[in-house]
């Protein structure tokens, strides 16, 4: 971005935005962003594309785009289908005050049907055409291929992102490094100290946040959360949660802002238990039962806990013998007493 390109803008009373024909929702976007902008400063504004509209659905401006390119011009075009060889001459004559146009099929080809003739006005002029998310003049359709003369070199700005763009303006803004298209949009807008009003924010918010995955993907850089947090403080609306994607307006479906959550259950309460038992330590001879023992041959004998030996307390203290410390001599069994 140069001053080139804010002098372009600043100085064109009528603008050109082509969108190209393979654009995501961010270039829409940014298309529709930059349009309420220039509108907004007076300029007479066109928007146009052959991409699917659907992908704009809930964008700020989406009813404005047109599907062909219509800038006033006064002159008429005429077109029919047509396929190579089909056409063998075309020549016109004047009869009176009726000016006949003839077109004389190739030999073996049908006659041109009238009901598929299209009459359409074209011509009129544009100070500046800025093309957004197109790599080629040709990506964008029949907008350049049935208008080349419209698109002179020395009017186009080319934004875009992509790694594939062949740099066809005069003025090529192609930023390899950002997010999203939009991110562009507001530094070129930025740059021409131009007025982002609530409903361009808004546009450009929807833009980087679905081209980032909600902020997510790993293009996401610090220029992005620069951009959406100045987009904030202008008043961009962010999208409220939804059921499904068709409700959002931005388009990002409810992955993005709905988390599958177990509904809470109800409190139940614990059942009484029956009373723990006493220890045996503390049971009274008439509270101990019998526990049952099960022999080896299938005897069961039973024997009371309370009459069980007590086993001698290892640790208990004795007093040792006297002659404990003096060597011991050891006699054999059979030692014979004289």
């Amino acid at each position: 971005m140069n001053e080139n390109t804010v002098r372009l803008l600043k100085n064109a009373s009528s603008v050109l935005i082509a969108i190209g024909k393979q654009a995501k929702r961010d270039g829409f976007a940014a298309a529709l962003a930059l349009y309420v902008s220039l509108t907004q400063e007076g300029k007479s504004v066109h928007i146009c594309t052959e991409a699917d509209v659907a992908q704009a659905d809930g964008l700020i401006g989406v009813d404005k785009i047109e599907r062909s390119l219509a800038l006033g011009g006064n002159v008429l075009k005429v077109s029919f289908p047509y396929s190579d060889g089909a056409i063998d001459k075309v020549t016109y004559n004047i009869t009176d005050d009726r000016f006949n146009l003839l077109v004389e099929p190739h030999q073996g080809q049908e006659a041109l049907d009238s009901k598929n003739v299209r009459f359409t006005y074209t011509g009129g002029a544009v100070d500046v055409i800025v093309c957004i998310e197109a790599q080629t003049l040709e990506s964008l359709g029949n907008i350049y291929m049935e208008n080349p003369d419209i698109f002179d070199q020395q009017k186009v700005i080319n934004i875009d992102r992509r790694f594939d763009n062949k740099n066809f303006g005069v003025e090529n803004i192609v930023e390899k490094q950002y997010s999203s298209t939009s991110e562009i949009v507001y530094d070129v807008l930025s740059l021409m100290r131009s007025t982002i009003s609530a409903d361009a924010a808004t546009n450009l918010y929807a833009g980087t946040a679905v081209a980032t995955n909600n902020f997510s993907s790993f293009s996401t850089n610090a220029h992005t959360f620069e951009t959406v947090s100045s987009l904030l403080k202008l008043g961009a609306r962010k999208p409220a949660p939804t059921q499904n994607r068709a409700q959002s307006p931005f388009g990002m479906g409810p992955s993005a802002f709905q988390y599958n959550q177990r509904p809470p259950q109800p409190f139940a309460p614990m059942t009484p238990q029956q009373p723990m038992p006493a220890p045996i330590a503390q049971q009274t001879s008439s509270q101990l039962q019998p526990v049952q023992q099960v022999q080896p041959s299938g005897v069961v004998m039973q024997s009371p806990v309370a009459n069980q030996p007590e086993k001698p307390n290892a640790t208990e203290n004795k007093t040792p013998p006297i002659d404990w410390l003096k060597p011991k001599i050891f006699k054999s069994s059979d030692t014979k007493t004289n």
